[in-house]
Parts: structure tokens; sequence; C-alpha cells
């Protein structure tokens, strides 16, 4: 390589920032490199370097081949910034390896689906546990929202209701207290007492709907917080299981209560909402009774009700029935090969099956997007078209118990799936991809028991009931006016500028190292899970608490709470070398000066490294502090200061590491004499002690700051 090439690149770094600030304007006139290079301009690149020496490129080389076969003119400081970003073995000649990835990460961070992309989970923290105020566990809660009398509805107005297995029915608000209670009983029964299958809610017309293994369907009405049983329809030929009901802003079409039973039938109830249809108040007929078969050959007995039945749909129990409004369709599932069926109400005009071997035992589907969402016995997510029965888009596998519940949202491109051993997954359609699993439902909601589950589009809540009721969050909308949101997912512990390649560099307690764009506020490049320990078998982040430049400005070097140092090429995110002071010791703060690495933390003393090798670990200096080092601040080539959790201070030089000062900050103006014998220091406190403390005192560290003058 010629000498004059490699002078140039290590004199760069030490130019000045005013020289480095005249020369910015120019910088943006050239697009990037990876959007001025078509195929054509690649093959030629590359018969560039297979015809140079060595197949490598020296810095003179590589311009005159972008001058040549691009038509790009790059002013100094512009074409040693990318010959920088390219050369990523600092070696001061590229290759062809080099450049391609270069192209692929600038590639990436153009990418519409990478800018967007979380550092937060969809789901974050415990759900709140509450009770559930029922003597049995919980079989159905739904949420009834009120109605206004142009039939619209707002969904942060209204109540969940939840009922259980012995009929009890409870009206809770918005933040979940109780606000009444009441009972669904069979007034046939007289001895035994009753078993509730399912309860929905119809809101336009006041009234709750209950189902019980007596073979009946039960409606009350709930009209000025009363419970009266208004309608009863017995003697169903089996007992219904699952109920859905569908009603329309437009009050001349017909409302539509949807039930499936146990012997694989659907069947429709269709009325006029006017006037509360079927449900107003009459004179002389205080409570409606009658059988399944007077619906069927006797209309005239409740005339404005109609029934429209699907026999025999599936094999199996009816699990979940809904309605299609936009192709107005009803959709039910089984856990039968015959798995899903999507048919108009009089069955003729659409007649889709989908079918899984297993059976699906859930479902749900986004209208506008067309988008149908299955799951089952299988463990697997299906995502379907609703216009092609035949295969799935996508099969999603990583469960390990039966799916029970699925939600939607982004017009369903992100799936939130519970399965039966209480464990939720977030997918991401698109990508096909498990972008988060959480582990954190309690067992007391219900470790043996379904667990029922409605989700709040407006709040974005989950609430899981069973034995006891749990409310989730998902994916936690932000208030753009109050924020345009957050960087990291937890606090940031180190904020540095690179004046070399003009960008922004972030270290956060999530474990993750951003750099950023300071004038567009685009983010390079992102490095997830930087530091990790392994704990059961599990990759578990580790909180970066230190990171600091090189003295060229090429290179990232952090420190993690479980003592662990890295260096970084923080422009293609390439960790080049892993180090350690000791094991679980936190690093609170580390330095690169000329030739080495320092890092202090809670081993109390400096711990050195070389910064060329790959050795882990380092040389340690004098213990001279009796507590954990929790600050430290470098003035290169002179001095080093070091403060610990007892107040100490000591300046120690940093060409020979021998300390020369020693103060105490309760009393600045004593100076404590220094003793040159080297004196055993001990830990009194075991480090679990240690570490107990640290964390009950966790903010103390960022009390203790220094300023280092020269000791002329």
């Amino acid at each position: 390589m010629a000498e004059s090439d490699m002078k140039s690149l290590m004199t760069f770094s030490s130019k000045s920032e005013a020289s480095t600030a005249l020369a910015s304007r120019s910088r943006w006139r050239n697009a990037p490199l990876h959007e001025r290079c078509t195929m054509v301009d690649m093959i030629k690149i590359k018969e560039a370097f297979q015809t140079a020496y060595r197949n490598v490129l020296l810095p003179t080389e590589f311009r005159n081949v972008l001058s040549t076969l691009l038509n790009v003119d790059y002013d100094d400081e512009e074409f040693q910034i990318l010959f920088m970003k390219i050369n990523t073995n600092r070696n001061g000649e590229i290759g062809w390896d080099e450049l391609v990835s270069h192209l692929l990460l600038g590639y990436f961070a153009n990418d519409p689906e990478n800018q967007r992309e979380s550092l937060q989970p969809p789901i974050m923290g415990l759900p709140t546990v509450m009770r559930s105020q029922h003597r049995h566990p919980i079989s159905r809660i739904c949420f009834c929202p009120d109605v206004s009398k142009d039939r619209s509805t707002d969904p942060m107005q209204g109540t969940y209701i939840t009922a259980s297995r012995d009929g009890m029915i409870n009206w809770w608000s918005l933040d979940m207290s109780l606000l009444r209670t009441a009972f669904s009983s069979s007034p046939h029964l007289k001895v035994r007492t009753t078993w509730v299958t399912d309860m929905v809610c119809m809101p336009d017309v006041n009234i709750v709907v209950t189902s019980s293994t007596e073979r009946d369907l039960r409606f009350y009405d709930c009209t000025a917080k009363t419970f009266t049983l208004k309608i009863i329809i017995t003697s169903w030929e089996y007992m219904i299981c699952t109920m859905y009901y569908q009603y329309h802003k437009d009050a001349n079409e017909k409302c539509i209560l949807i039930c499936g039973d146990v012997g694989g039938n659907v069947r429709i109830l269709l009325f006029s909402p006017v006037k509360r249809g079927p449900f107003r108040n009459q004179a002389g007929r205080a409570l409606i009774q009658l059988r399944h078969v007077d619906l069927q050959r006797k209309p005239q007995v409740l005339p404005e009700m109609r029934l429209v039945e699907l026999q025999r749909v599936h094999s199996e129990w009816v699990r979940q029935v809904s309605f299609y409004a936009s192709l107005h369709c009803v959709v039910s599932c089984a856990t039968c090969a015959d798995s899903l069926l999507m048919c108009d109400l009089a069955g003729s005009k659409t007649h889709n099956m989908f079918r899984v071997d297993k059976g699906i035992q859930c479902f749900a589907f986004d209208e506008e997007a067309h988008v149908l969402v299955t799951g089952g016995p299988d463990c697997a997510v299906r995502v379907w078209n609703p216009f092609v029965p035949t295969r799935p888009g996508a099969v999603l596998t990583g469960h390990r118990a039966a799916i029970t519940a699925l939600v939607l949202q982004n017009s369903g491109q992100t799936i939130y799936s519970l399965s039966r051993d209480r464990v939720i997954k977030v997918w991401d359609v698109q990508g096909q991809v498990c972008v988060q699993t959480y582990i954190d439902i309690p067992s007391q909601i219900g470790e043996r028991t379904p667990i029922s589950a409605v989700y709040n589009k407006a709040t974005r809540e989950l609430i899981l009931a069973a034995m006891k009721i749990a409310v989730l969050v998902l994916d936690e909308q932000l208030n753009p006016q109050h924020t345009d949101g957050f960087t990291h997912s937890r606090a940031v512990a180190k904020i540095l500028y690179n004046p070399l390649f003009k960008v922004v560099i972030t270290c956060g307690m999530d474990s993750i190292i951003i750099n950023w764009d300071p004038v567009t506020g685009k983010r390079n490049a992102m490095v997830r899970d930087a530091h990790t320990r392994l704990l059961h078998g599990e990759l578990i982040p580790v909180e970066i608490t230190a990171a600091c430049f090189d003295p060229g400005w090429q290179l990232l070097v952090t420190g993690a709470r479980n003592g662990t140092l890295k260096v970084w090429n923080f422009n293609t995110g390439l960790c080049l070398r892993n180090m350690a002071i000791e094991h679980m010791c936190e690093v609170t703060n580390c330095f690169w000066v000329e030739g080495r690495i320092l890092a202090v933390g809670w081993n109390r003393h400096v711990t050195e490294f070389e910064d060329t090798g790959t050795a882990s670990s380092g040389k340690s200096w004098e213990t001279r502090h009796s507590d954990d080092v929790l600050a430290a601040a470098a003035r290169s080539p002179l001095s080093l200061a070091t403060a610990s959790y007892n107040s100490e201070l000591l300046l120690w030089k940093l060409e020979t590491g021998q300390p020369y000062r020693r103060f105490s900050c309760t009393d600045p103006m004593l100076r404590i004499k220094m003793h040159y014998k080297k004196r055993d220091v001990s830990r009194t406190t075991s480090p679990t002690a240690t570490t107990t403390r640290r964390a009950s005192t966790p903010l103390l560290r960022y009390c203790v700051c220094m300023v280092v003058y020269d000791n002329d």
C-alpha cells in the first residue's frame, strides 16, 4: 500500500471540528453509494476488483473506479469517510466482499420495515390481576357498548359482562370496577342447579342471552339496570355451546343471533330491532315461553323472530361462531376435518369449507384486509385468504399447546395467539416470524380452566377471565401530542457523538446499540442484545453501563452490568472482541487511550487491556479503593481520576498506572497521604450482599462526577 495513502488515513481522524464543519455542506451533494449502483455498474466494479493486484483496491484506485464507472466525484473528506466505512478490516485496502457488505447494509437501512421496527415488545410488564367476584370459573366475558339513538357506538363507553357456569353475571366498568350482579337460572329447575355454557349481550335492545345445559336460551331484559327474564326458548335438539350477536347501524336491517351446538349445527335467529322487536313490553305477556319446534313449525307463536338452520355442518362441537359482515356470511368452526365453514344465511350462494386435519378451535378475521386467521389443537396459527379455502397462505408454528384465542391488529398484519398453557405469541404476518413470546400470565388465572378472552380495540386491552381476571395492554400506543416516541425501550445509559462519521451512538439498558443520523433522525444501524448472559439455557440481555470511542473514532467499546466488555464496528454492528474484568462485576466506566483500554467497576481497581489482539482478560492495577468504583474520568495522556462508593477520590498517572493523590469527597480540603506500600484490602462482604446493596441504591452512581485538570 502506498505510504501517502496510509498517512492520509491515519491523519484524517485528527482533523479539527472547524475544518470538518466547513466541509460538511458538500457531504450531502452525492447520493449514497448503494442508491447509485445498478446491476450493470456492479458487474463493471466486480471486473475492476478481479483485474486489480490481489483483488483489492487502494484508496486512490477505488476513487478512480468510482469516478470512471459511476461518474461520482467525492471531495477528500467525503471519500475518506466512505472508504473507512467500507474498509472494515482497517488495513487501508478494500476487497469485493467488503464493498458488497457495505451496499447490503445500505439497502437494509433504507428498508421501511427496518425503520418501523420497534425496540419495545408489543406486550410490556406484568398483567393486572384481580378477583373475579364469582364462586365458579368464568365461562364467558364480553364487552357491551352503549348504543346511542342513531345506533352508533363508542368503544370508550360501555361495560364488561362476565358469566360463570352457576349463572352468576357481573357487570364491570372500563376500569374493571364491579357495578352490579345478577343470576341466570332456569324457571323449570326446582332442585338441580343450572349450568350456563355461554353468554352474549345484545346492546341495541338491552338484552343479555344465556345458554345452558338444559338446552334452552334465556333472554333477559336489562333496561334500567333490571334483569328480567323476557323470553325462554327450550327443548333445542342439542345444547347450545357458543353464540355471537350482530346488529347493524341501519335499523331496517335484521339483527342476527348465531348459535352453535354440540351436534355440529349452526342456528340463526333473525329479528327486526325496531321498537325492540320481540322484546318490547306487551300487556299481559310478562314472559314468553316456547320450544324449538314452535320456531320451526309455528311461527305465529313468536312472529317477530325467524329461525334459519344449517344442519350437520360439522361432525363435532361447534367451538366458535361469528358473522362476516362484508361478505354477509356466517362463520363457524369445530375440531373436526370439516373445520371451518363460511356460508350465507341461506347456505346456497357462498359455501366455503376450510379443512384442517385436527380441526380449528378459534378464529379471527379482518374484514377490510380480508385476512382470516385460525388456531387449533395442532398448535399452529394459519393465515387464510377467505376466498381460497384450499390451503393457507402462511402457517406459523411455535406453540406447545392448543390455541384457544386470537386477536388481530394493524389490518391483520399482527397476530396475538393465546394457547392453553397461558402463553401468548405475537406474530408478524408479513415477515412470518414470532416477534414476542409472553409467558408472564400467572397460574392463578386458570391453570386447568379454559380461559375466556375479549379485546377492546379502543383501549388495546386484552382481558382474560377464568378463576381470576387479568388485563394486558397489547402494543400500547403513544399520544402524539405528548411525545414523538422512544428511541429505546428502557433507559438510555450512554449517548456519544462521533465527529468523524458525524453520527450519534446511543446505548441503552435494553442492551441495544443504535447508530443515528442526527440530521435526518434516521436509524443507520442497530445492534440487539449487545451483551447477554446464559440463564437456564436462555440468553438474557444485560444492561449496557459504559461506552466510549477509540482515539481514531472508528471503533466503540461498551461495558455491561455483568462485567463484560466488547469492541464494535458501530457502522456495521459487528463485534470484534470480547473482554471481561470479573464475572458479574459491573463496569461503571471505560476509556480508550493510546494503545490501551481501561475499565473500572465493582472490582475496586482499574483493569487494563491491550487495544490490539484478542485476549479476553486484562492486567489489574493496584487495588487502592476500599469500595466499588462508581465513576471515573480521564485526561489523556496525563491523568485518570476514580471515585468509589465510600467517597474516595484517587488520581492516577496514565503512563505508569501509579496513584499520586488521594482525597475524600466528604472533606475536599483534606489531602490524604499516599502510602506506596502495597496493602491487602479484602472485601468484607460477599458478592451477593454487595449486589443487593447496590440494587437498593441505584441512583447513587449518577450523583458522582469529576473534572480532571492538568497538574501543572
